[in-house]
């Protein structure tokens, strides 16, 4: 007969209650995960830091605190949480500096997380987020990314410096835009590095950061004269990841 270790029971008890409070100030050294899916893929990238569970785990090496199921809605971010709460840390991760990705004050955390799994797909593996992009470590994003961000490298730069770095490392770095640009299926890059750029929802990119950009791109469309800057850095990426 298996016998479960001590647990916490209580919501009040004070190392729960400063958890919850951290769990909404997510950094990159500490920021939590929800689901096996989740804390699993953190654990295989080295990055899982701590476990909360209601039911007996295995993770060699990483601190487990079993908790009841009231305690880990308390440190959940769903109304219904499925058993697992973890708390991970941005992953060391090398780019191939081949494609990389450069988020320009993307406000919302679902198209965030959304181009960061789109990112992955198509070996956009550097990825740059301006001030004002949503966090990467915030849950709504890591949700989204479906885990992503323990496989990418990720880093928050001023947008200038950001662009003129990357042409320094030779990237030819393409702006998404609906202005003054070249229709996508025109496109033609140079051989060797590349960042594509994507903006704000309704801003777009700013005017500095496009000023720095060797050239933009516009993908044709009918009916509608713009769209979702998920689905529009997706189809991006698809048409770029082989040039």
């Amino acid at each position: 007969m298996t016998v479960m270790p001590d647990r916490i029971t209580s919501k009040s008890n004070p190392r729960i209650k400063a958890l919850c409070a951290e769990k909404s100030e997510p950094t990159p050294e500490r920021f939590f995960i929800e689901g096996k899916h989740l804390v699993d893929m953190a654990y295989e990238h080295g990055c899982l830091l701590e476990v909360f569970a209601v039911a007996e785990v295995s993770y060699p090496g990483v601190k487990v605190t079993y908790v009841s199921k009231d305690v880990l809605k308390k440190l959940a971010f769903s109304p219904s949480p499925s058993g697992l709460v973890g708390i991970a840390k941005s992953p060391k991760v090398e780019p191939k500096g081949k494609r990389a990705l450069l988020l320009d004050r993307v406000q919302d955390p679902g198209n965030v997380g959304t181009i960061l799994r789109t990112a992955l797909a198509f070996g956009f593996d550097e990825i740059v987020l301006t001030p004002g992009t949503a966090s990467p470590f915030g849950n709504k994003v890591i949700a989204a990314s479906q885990g992503a961000v323990f496989s990418l490298a990720i880093a928050e730069k001023e947008g200038v410096s950001a662009v003129k770095d990357l042409q320094k490392r030779g990237f030819y770095v393409l702006a998404s835009a609906l202005h003054d640009a070249t229709n996508l299926s025109s496109v033609s890059v140079p051989d060797g590095p590349l960042c594509l750029v994507l903006g704000n929802e309704g801003q777009g990119i700013s005017a500095a950061v496009l000023d720095c950009c060797d050239a933009s791109a516009f993908i044709e469309m009918e009916g509608i004269d713009s769209l979702n800057v998920g689905v529009a850095g997706g189809i991006l990426m698809y048409n770029l990841k082989s040039l």
